[in-house]
């Protein structure tokens, strides 16, 4: 097996609730950068949550953000691409799910700004953006053509897996919807033609390489794209079943260093499929 680009998800994959890498893991993936391999984070987070990476790593990388919407250049701190979607969508979306949820909380993020309707605590989320308290018509009308890079809503006391199905089954035509944190009624929505796999793949094609060539990891449903397109995709052990079944292969749990483990062996060449 040629193993050419490690795409790995953040958090319950490599990093901790501290944003931190587990030390073997850390190891692991620089082991790969050191035999050759491309290392790509591919996250459901934005942009501006990244710079304790660039902390912790000591090799150039890329990131895959907010589910496919940004290519971010860790190395330059730079925004090189933006899949966003556009105003006149979110506001079709917005207008059917105001009307099944009216006392949810909406949340609005273009690449610098944070726009919340409805009852919200503060915390690492919101660090390193503008944030605007806003109903999102307003928001809408404030951002004009500007890109919307992700639009949340979030349904205090539902069950997320039933409230992502509802979700789909209302604006599913509009949007790719997903998730991404783990037991939280937080459902996201993007441009429909964008997710990690897309995006990745888009990546890989300009560095010359196949699905083949690619090893990637996640743990939870917005990971599912990306884990199907490459050619050695791992579900985490300890991550959403939904995702487990779809993908039908896994790694070692998080709290064993699952991805450590796989790569280890990929270089040792012990790896069994």
């Amino acid at each position: 097996m040629t193993i050419k680009l490690i795409a790995t998800d953040l958090d319950g994959t490599v990093i901790g609730r501290d944003f931190k890498f587990r030390p073997r893991t850390l190891a692991a993936l620089q082991a790969a950068e050191h035999a050759g391999m491309t290392v790509l984070f591919v996250t459901g987070r934005p942009a501006r949550w990244l710079d304790p990476l660039r902390e912790q790593t000591t090799f150039d990388s890329y990131a895959i953000c907010s589910n496919g919407a940004v290519l971010y250049h860790l190395g330059t701190d730079e925004v090189e691409e933006v899949n966003g979607t556009s105003a006149a969508v979110i506001e079709r979306v917005n207008t059917i799910l105001q009307a099944a949820y009216p006392q949810a909380t909406y949340t609005l993020e273009t690449l610098d700004t944070v726009y919340i309707q409805g009852s919200y605590e503060g915390g690492e989320v919101l660090e390193g953006a503008r944030v605007v308290e806003s109903t999102i018509e307003r928001a809408l009308a404030e951002i004009g053509d500007a890109p919307i890079i992700k639009f949340l809503i979030r349904v205090e006391g539902a069950e997320p897996t039933q409230l992502q199905s509802e979700i789909e089954r209302l604006v599913g035509e509009y949007v790719f919807v997903t998730r991404g944190v783990v037991g939280e009624p937080l459902v996201e929505m993007g441009d429909p033609q964008v997710n990690k796999g897309v995006v990745l793949a888009r990546f890989a094609a300009r560095h010359g390489i196949d699905s083949s060539q690619v090893m990637a990891f996640g743990d939870m449903p917005n990971d599912t794209q990306m884990l199907h397109w490459a050619g050695t995709g791992f579900a985490m052990a300890s991550g959403n079943p939904e995702l487990i079944r779809s993908v039908g292969r896994t790694c070692p749990a998080f709290e064993q260093d699952g991805v450590a483990q796989t790569i280890e062996a990929l270089l040792d060449g012990t790896l069994k499929l």
